[in-house]
C-alpha cells in the first residue's frame, strides 16, 4: 500500500507531519481531517514503499482498449447521475481492476482537484489516452457535453476493437499454419532425410530425381545454414531500420496494402477507421482541421495517413474534402463521392459513419469468406510439400527392395 508524507494544522495553528499508509491522497485527507487536523500537503513516499508490494508484472502492463471502455461508461454513468468529475474518478481509482490505469485515474484526479481541467489531465498520459481521446474530452468539456462523449468514446472503441480483431483473425491463422509448415519441413529436410541418405548409399540404391533434388536441398541447408542465418537476420535488421524512416514507412506500407486478399482487408479496415475517427470527432464539435489532423496521426497507415494530409491541405486552402479522396489509388470512388454529398448537404458525420459501417461488414464478410476458403488451400499447400517429402524418400525405398531381393 502507498505510504503518505503530510502537513497539517492543528486547531492552535502548531504545524504536523507525519507518514501514513492510504490508497490514495483523499483517503489520506480523510483520516486527517477526521483527526481535527487543517490539511496543508499530501505527498506519495514511494522510497518507503516496500520492494516486494511491488508487481515485476505491473511494471510491464499495460492498459487495454476493453479497460478505457468499461472506464468511459461507467465515468459516463457516475457524472450523468449528477456526481462530480472528482468524485466519479475517486471512486473508479478504487474499483477500476487494471493497476496500470489506476494509478493513472488517481493522477488525473488530483490534477482535476488542483484545478487542471480534465482533457489537460489526460493529455499528461498519451500512452493510455490517445490524441483522440484527449479532444474528444476536450470538445465534450467546451460543449458541456461530457457525458455523452464519453459514452460516443466508449462505443467507438469497442467498434475499434471489433474491426482490429476482424483483422488479425484473417492474418493470424495463415501466418501460423506456414510458420509451423516451415518448421516441421526444415525438420525433415536437415534433420530425418540425412539419415535414409546413409542408408541408401550403404546399400548402392539408385536414387530416383525427386529425391537427389531433396538430397541437394538438404545438403545446401546443412552446410550453409550459418550463411542464411546472416542473410536473414541482415534482412530483418536492414527492414526495421528502412521502416523507421519516413519514405520506408511509406513505401512498405503502401506495398502491404496492395497484397492480394490481404492487403484488401486491411485497407478496408484503414479506411473503415479514417471515416468512424473522422465522423466521431467532427460529431463530437472538434473542428474539421483539427479532426483532420488528428486522423492523420491515428489512421494506423503511412499511405493512408498522406492522402489525410492532402485533405487537411485542401480544407486549409479552402477547397473541398472530396477532391483528393477521389484522385488516388487506395480509396474507391464511392468514399470521395459519397464525402462530396455530405459537404454539399451539411450532414458529413453522418456520412462518413454510413461509410465506416459500410467497410466494417465488407471486412466481416470478407474474413468470413476468407476463412472457409483458406483453410482447404492451405490444406492442399501442406498436403503437396508433405507428399513431395514422401515421394523422395518411398520411391528409394522401391530400388532398396529390389536390391535385398
Amino acid at each position: 500500500m502507498p505510504v503518505f508524507d503530510y502537513k497539517a494544522r492543528e486547531a492552535s495553528g502548531k504545524l504536523l507531519s507525519g507518514k501514513l499508509d492510504a490508497p490514495n491522497r483523499s483517503i489520506v485527507a480523510d483520516k486527517l481531517r477526521q483527526m481535527g487536523y487543517f490539511v496543508v500537503s499530501i505527498k506519495e513516499d514511494r522510497a518507503q514503499q516496500s520492494a516486494l508490494d511491488v508487481d515485476i508484472f505491473e511494471k510491464f502492463a499495460r492498459v487495454k482498449p476493453r479497460d478505457l471502455v468499461i472506464f468511459n461508461n461507467q465515468l459516463a454513468t457516475m457524472i450523468g447521475s449528477g456526481l462530480t468529475l472528482v468524485t466519479s474518478l475517486n471512486v473508479l481509482s478504487q474499483q477500476v481492476e487494471n493497476k496500470k490505469l489506476q494509478e493513472v485515474i488517481i493522477k488525473v484526479r488530483d490534477d482535476v482537484e488542483s484545478g487542471i481541467s480534465f482533457s489537460s489531465a489526460l493529455e499528461k498520459h498519451p500512452k493510455v489516452f490517445s490524441t483522440l481521446f484527449v479532444n474528444m474530452i476536450n470538445a465534450g468539456e467546451t460543449g458541456g457535453a461530457l457525458e455523452e462523449i464519453l459514452r460516443r468514446l466508449a462505443m467507438f472503441a469497442e467498434q475499434s476493437e471489433e474491426i482490429s480483431m476482424n483483422v488479425k483473425t484473417a492474418l493470424t491463422y495463415p501466418v501460423l499454419i506456414i510458420m509451423v509448415t516451415t518448421g516441421v519441413v526444415l525438420f525433415l529436410v536437415m534433420g530425418v532425410f540425412p539419415k535414409f541418405e546413409i542408408l541408401f548409399k550403404s546399400m548402392d540404391v539408385a536414387l530416383p530425381l525427386p529425391t537427389q533434388i531433396l538430397l541437394t536441398i538438404s545438403h545446401w541447408l546443412r552446410e550453409k545454414w550459418y550463411a542464411i542465418a546472416a542473410v536473414l537476420v541482415g534482412l530483418i535488421v536492414f527492414f526495421l531500420r528502412y521502416r523507421k524512416t519516413p519514405a520506408g514507412k511509406y513505401n512498405i506500407e503502401l506495398f502491404i496494402l496492395r497484397i492480394p486478399v490481404f492487403g484488401t482487408i486491411i485497407k478496408k479496415a484503414g479506411i473503415s477507421r479514417f471515416a468512424r475517427t473522422l465522423g466521431t470527432l467532427i460529431n463530437s464539435g472538434v473542428p474539421i482541421l483539427q479532426s483532420l489532423r488528428i486522423v492523420e496521426t491515428t489512421v494506423g497507415n503511412a499511405a493512408i495517413a498522406k492522402i489525410v494530409n492532402i485533405v487537411a491541405d485542401n480544407v486549409n486552402r479552402g477547397e473541398s474534402m472530396s477532391s483528393p479522396l477521389r484522385d488516388n489509388k487506395i480509396f474507391p470512388p464511392m468514399v470521395g463521392h459519397m464525402v462530396s454529398i455530405g459537404e454539399e448537404s451539411g450532414t458529413l458525420d453522418t456520412i462518413l459513419n454510413k461509410i465506416a459501417d459500410f467497410y466494417d461488414s465488407e471486412v466481416d464478410s470478407t474474413v468470413k469468406r476468407l476463412s472457409s476458403i483458406i483453410e482447404p488451400v492451405l490444406l492442399i499447400f501442406i498436403g503437396g510439400i508433405v507428399g513431395m517429402i514422401a515421394l523422395s524418400l518411398f520411391l528409394p525405398m522401391f530400388n532398396l527392395v529390389k536390391v535385398i531381393h
